[in-house]
């Protein structure tokens, strides 16, 4: 028994590593992506996807195990793209839209967003644990840490979805409105589509504990936090290479400077700042308890 400990815990002090490596490679592609460089840029995002991606899958294995984070990863893109295919069809919770992306699109919905859900929402549930779990044993925090993560998701498409649907065009809503042309119903729809799939999770998450010495360290648990501020830190750079010019949406029309310096304010407001709050929760793991 004590050889299969020690034998686990060298796996997960591998996998620990490994997932530092990811994190510092997977901020240099982000900054490269934010820089416009044409292929070198395109390269550098795709990248970025790819690293973040087996990033998520391995310290999802050290948090919950394998079958934990499959079973995250599996409720999430049952989950969101149910409910992205349903907003395109009959606008709901998202309102009304289509992509615009290239490549198949199975109910009008790129399997590159239900992937992205899965992505960025493991390190938005893992800092809604932090903030949430002081005390592991409350029952409660099954449904107040599904909650919070659904704000701390929603917040990064706050910053990002003006650029993505006003500036590139990636998406179109039927009534741009709101913020830059994005209507309130796609936010509501985020933290909706999101509280779901995370309210499952939390239903099913102590099912998959743990069995490993790398949770109890800071440094698992500080990493998604870095992920999220990394990510906000693009905006920056964005902004600093705005094109000149206007966008539009609908009959609405913008500065596109202006929405990549919005972005830059919405980034360090809701990211950086989430972020910091749930890195001053680090504990040794005391907050992330899963009962």
């Amino acid at each position: 028994m004590n050889g299969t400990n020690i034998s686990d815990g060298n796996a997960g002090r591998i996998r620990l590593a490994l997932c530092v490596i990811l994190a510092v490679l997977w901020f240099a592609c982000v900054i490269a992506a934010a820089v416009p460089d044409g292929q070198t840029g395109t390269i550098a995002a795709a990248l970025q996807a790819l690293l973040l991606l087996v990033f998520v899958a391995i310290h999802g294995s050290l948090s919950n195990g394998w079958r934990g984070f499959f079973a995250y990863a599996g409720i999430t893109l049952v989950v969101s793209m149910l409910l992205e295919a349903t907003s395109i069809a009959h606008g709901f919770p998202f309102g009304f839209y289509v992509h615009n992306m290239p490549g198949p699109k199975p109910f009008g919905v790129p399997p590159a967003v239900p992937l992205g859900y899965v992505v960025l929402g493991w390190p938005a549930w893992t800092l809604a644990r932090l903030i949430t779990r002081p005390h592991p044993s409350l029952a409660a925090n099954r449904f107040i840490t599904p909650l919070v993560a659904a704000f701390i998701i929603t917040g990064y498409d706050f910053t990002y979805d003006p650029i993505g649907a006003t500036v590139l065009h990636m998406w179109t809503y039927r009534s741009p409105s709101g913020y830059f042309g994005v209507p309130l119903s796609n936010f509501l729809g985020w933290l909706f589509t999101s509280w779901v799939f995370f309210q499952i999770f939390a239903l099913v998450e102590q099912r998959f504990p743990a069995r490993n010495s790398a949770t109890q360290g800071r440094l698992l648990w500080v990493l998604p936090c870095f992920i999220w501020a990394g990510t906000a830190l693009q905006y920056p750079v964005k902004f600093a290479y705005a094109p000149a010019g206007i966008s539009s949406a609908g009959s609405r029309t913008f500065v596109t400077a202006d929405i990549y310096e919005a972005s830059v304010v919405s980034a360090l407001l809701t990211m950086v700042f989430i972020a910091l709050v749930a890195a001053a929760h680090v504990r040794e793991g005391k907050s992330t308890g899963t009962s």
